[in-house]
């Protein structure tokens, strides 16, 4: 630790300060735990790096649910998901889901029909179109560029053969339909 410490202190990694508050609250107490990975969390957010941030955000989130505090790892876990998926980090993916179940939280149901082809970042948009927001607010939701989710938008419409946002809609609510009442 004192070593990753004097090389936090170079400043050559700028995630390398975060990562080494997480690394304190793993071999810290329980009483010092809780500040240590807040502190981690904020140095995450003076730097950009969204898996890092995910791998903070599992480790507390997993830490507060052993800690029998379900409702706020909850919250913690959804963004470590959110996190990998985005960055197409799929083990790490289950690793928050699988927390996430441990929680009591069943999560967002598995796409049925056609929707199974989309990849995680492409269902996402496409259930928020089917709720009617722009693109401008599906990129305010998940914090991406409304020219991402132009892109996304385009191959998912490829992806489902559909030629507007009114039959994306009609499927995407069939499949939801399919998947509640099977």
């Amino acid at each position: 630790m004192a070593e990753f410490a004097h090389w936090a202190a170079q400043g050559a990694d700028p995630q390398a300060p975060a990562q080494l508050a997480r690394c304190r609250a793993l071999l810290s107490g329980p009483e010092e735990r809780e500040a240590l990975f807040t502190t981690a969390l904020d140095r995450h957010d003076e730097v950009a790096g969204d898996f890092e941030r995910g791998r903070t955000q599992l480790l507390y989130g997993a830490w507060l649910r052993r800690r029998r505090r379900p409702g706020e790892a909850r919250g913690r876990l959804r963004d470590a998901l959110v996190s990998f998926e985005r960055g197409g980090a799929l083990g790490w993916a289950a690793q928050a889901r699988a927390e996430l179940r441990a929680t009591g939280d069943a999560g967002p149901c598995e796409p049925a029909g056609p929707l199974a082809l989309l990849t995680p970042q492409q269902l996402r948009i496409a259930r928020c179109v089917a709720e009617g927001a722009t693109n401008r607010e599906v990129a305010l939701r998940l914090s991406v560029s409304p020219r991402t989710v132009d892109h996304h938008l385009r191959n998912v419409f490829a992806t489902l053969g559909v030629r507007s946002r009114v039959e994306l809609s009609r499927m995407v609510d069939r499949a939801e339909k399919t998947t509640a009442h099977p």
